[in-house]
Parts: C-alpha cells; structure tokens; sequence
C-alpha cells in the first residue's frame, strides 16, 4: 500500500501570499545517487527539474532512520549549479548575499524565509515522532523547530542586521528554486542562480 503524505500552509512573504503544498510518497522515490555527502534514505522527491529532464533539487526528509537532524530540505543536484554555485562562493559569494540583504533592509525577509524553512522541517515529522521527541529528545526537537535553512540560528540577538547568518549559495540556491522566492532573489539572478538556470548539454555532465 503506497503512503501518501500531505500538508499545506499558508505563507505571507512581504506583498507575496501563497499556499504550498507538498505530497510525497516513500515507495514514488527514486532514490539515484546524486551526491555521495547524502544519506539516500533522505531523499523524497525531486521538486525542481530542468528543461533537459534532469532533477536540479530534491524534497529531503527531517529526520534519518536514527532520529538525527537532518536541517537541509532542499539539496542541489544539478552538476551544473553545484559548480557555478561554488565558483561564485569560492569569490566571496556568501558575504555578498550577506552585504545584499543588509544593504536592502531584507532582515524581516530573511527571518520570515527561514521562518518557513522550519514549518516545513517539522510538517515532514508525524505527530507521534514529534511527541517522542518533545519528550525524551528535546535538544533534537528544538533543532528541528527553532533553526532556519541550513540549521542557522538566523536570528539577530542584537535585533539589526549586522548579524544576519548565511550558510552556503548550494542550499540558497536549492530552496529558490524549490519555493520559487528567496529575500535575495535579485542577487542570485545577477548570479545567473535563478529559476531558469540549466547548462547546454547535460551529457556533459554525467
């Protein structure tokens, strides 16, 4: 008997109001070896696919078979976007994005952004793992509820944005393309790291 699993939530984003939903299925998944850095149990279902056919990113579960954290719910799989995504780190990308999202007072965004991250991590654990883990795991539990993308602690305890958290232009990239928005949405476009984003021949690749 195939497992269907459903939830929805409604999620205002500045002047952008939309309903997600996400249905999964274990037993749909094909579970290919995009990257050895992760768990294959992980996998859900691919949410971004590319003109070519080929999956870019991937629905990855909260938790594995061991009840450890897994704060990543988007992973990028495309060779092409892993290597531009690096390349553009390795120029000092990451503080970039950082000085972008300060420059244009994007705090409140990028709170609400990871906010939405964590609505998604938890709404993938069933209410009787929750249960158990409020209870006997609760430092795990926590983890899963409080950490924005990435398992960032995004927000500011000085309340500006001189402390906004960024972890990796990989999982940025990932969750744009997953949620179709990101608070940095125009600089990762400059970027060409954007919903249309794909190489030439993927063959190439492989």
């Amino acid at each position: 008997m195939t497992e269907i699993i459903n939830f929805k939530f409604n999620f205002n984003f500045k002047n952008f109001n939309r309903e997600i939903v996400f249905n999964w299925s274990p037993y749909l998944c094909h579970a290919l070896k995009y990257n050895n850095d992760l768990d294959q149990n992980l996998i859900i279902n691919p949410v971004k696919i590319c003109s070519h056919g080929k999956i870019q990113v991937i629905f990855c579960k909260s938790l594995n078979s061991k009840l450890k954290p897994f704060p990543n719910n988007f992973w990028l799989t495309c060779p092409y976007l892993i290597k531009l995504a690096s390349k553009i780190e390795a120029c000092g990308g990451v503080h970039d994005l950082k000085k972008y999202l300060i420059d244009n007072n994007k705090l409140h965004d990028w709170n609400k952004f990871n906010y939405l991250h964590q609505v998604i991590r938890i709404n993938l654990i069933d209410l009787n793992t929750r249960k158990f883990l409020r209870k006997y795991k609760p430092k795990i539990f926590n983890s899963l509820r409080l950490k924005g993308i990435g398992g960032i602690n995004y927000k500011s305890k000085s309340g500006t944005n001189i402390n906004i958290n960024i972890k990796c232009l990989h999982l940025q990239t990932a969750s744009y393309l997953a949620l179709n928005f990101h608070p940095g949405s125009d600089w990762l476009n400059s970027k060409n790291l954007n919903l249309n984003a794909e190489c030439n021949c993927p063959e190439k690749f492989i």
